[in-house]
């Protein structure tokens, strides 16, 4: 399935476009693009492409959005899914998966810091497929084309030949101790978690690798023992 999903996207390369809401429709006029878009403006920039491409001898014109690109196939010619996904509805049906990890047939985002707003497919060969925007339709394109930090997140689908993605190895933890005066032990990796008590120089503790400057530690308070998270930097491993 993998193989004819990229074969399908490449036939939209260069010959598609980008319109708000649309997901693969070819009875394309202006009062339909009009009917979709979200501004004047943008109207105007999907005509000047659509002229091109007619002008080419293009025929027939589809158009997509960026999610629509991607589940005209899955939802309307293969039926691997029967609802309608957005680029974050998509995200959430993923396996995440590491840029290094990628494969073809899996999927790129971009994530704003808020939430997901775009999604393309890798198509291997360190380039992705994405219906990219109004002045260019459906492109592909290096994945750092645009910057590196253009797709900063990366998802498999499971799709009937997609591999498995490879599990992590589980973190191991080790032997530390307290390298600060009195440092609170705290309930999440944060200075405004709330504190579990205090954990004194020199204190023996366990600790896993650190996430986000946080370590998840095992430490005794005042004669228990208690889990919790304290800075990376008053975790002083031993040996």
């Amino acid at each position: 399935m993998i193989n004819e999903f990229i074969e399908y996207l490449d036939a939209q390369v260069g010959r598609s476009l980008y319109v708000w809401g649309a997901q693969g429709q070819t009875d394309i006029t202006e009062a339909w693009i009009r009917s979709r878009e979200t501004s004047e403006a943008n109207v105007q920039r999907v005509l000047a492409l659509w002229k091109k491409l007619q002008a080419e001898g293009i025929s027939p014109i589809a158009a997509y959005d960026c999610s629509g690109l991607i589940m005209h196939y899955l939802q309307d010619i293969t039926g691997f899914y029967k609802t309608d996904l957005s680029a974050a509805g998509l995200y959430g049906k993923c396996t995440p998966v590491t840029r290094n990890a990628l494969k073809k047939g899996d999927l790129v985002f971009r994530h704003n810091g808020t939430k997901i707003h775009h999604v393309g497919v890798y198509a291997g060969d360190g380039t992705a497929i994405e219906s990219q925007g109004r002045d260019v339709g459906v492109t592909r394109r290096a994945l750092d084309a645009s910057g590196t930090g253009y797709w900063n997140r990366y998802g498999r689908l499971p799709l009937p030949d997609a591999p498995e993605p490879e599990k992590p190895e589980p973190a191991k933890t080790y032997f530390a101790t307290v390298g600060g005066g009195s440092v609170y032990v705290r309930s999440g990796r944060s200075s405004t978690s709330s504190a579990l008590g205090v954990a004194y120089a020199g204190d023996r503790m366990l600790a896993l690798p650190a996430e986000s400057g946080w370590c998840e530690i095992a430490v005794a308070l005042d004669g228990k023992l208690a889990k919790g998270y304290m800075g990376e930097s008053y975790v002083k491993r031993e040996g």
